[in-house]
């Protein structure tokens, strides 16, 4: 599934420190328009470690959307807690990323 080119995607901030929410849906489907083979949502480059976990949360499920199946999601499920790790990564897969992408806590 998770074969050829996966782009691990930045998370565009507004001024005020909040989600962009709009940009991160542009920056998706302007992958998805060039031909990329899956989507990697806040891993380390999308600056997971310092998302909170709803805006960590909103990010994959925004992936998702624009994603619609036309490519997999690779969700970012790091962390140096391995309780808060294992209940991300169910929060994730219950949203309905294909898979995760977890550093060993």
């Amino acid at each position: 599934m998770f074969v050829g080119c996966g782009t691990a995607l930045v998370t565009p901030f507004q001024k005020n420190g909040k989600l962009d929410e709009p940009t991160l849906r542009k920056l998706v489907r302007r992958q998805i328009q060039a031909g990329i083979d899956f989507l990697v949502p806040c891993g380390t480059t999308g600056e997971s470690p310092t998302l909170e976990r709803a805006e960590h949360l909103r990010v994959v499920e925004l992936t998702l959307e624009e994603a619609k199946g036309k490519v997999p999601v690779l969700a970012g499920a790091g962390g140096y807690n391995t309780a808060g790790v294992i209940a991300l990564a169910k929060e994730l897969v219950a949203l309905g990323a294909d898979g995760l992408l977890s550093v060993t806590p």
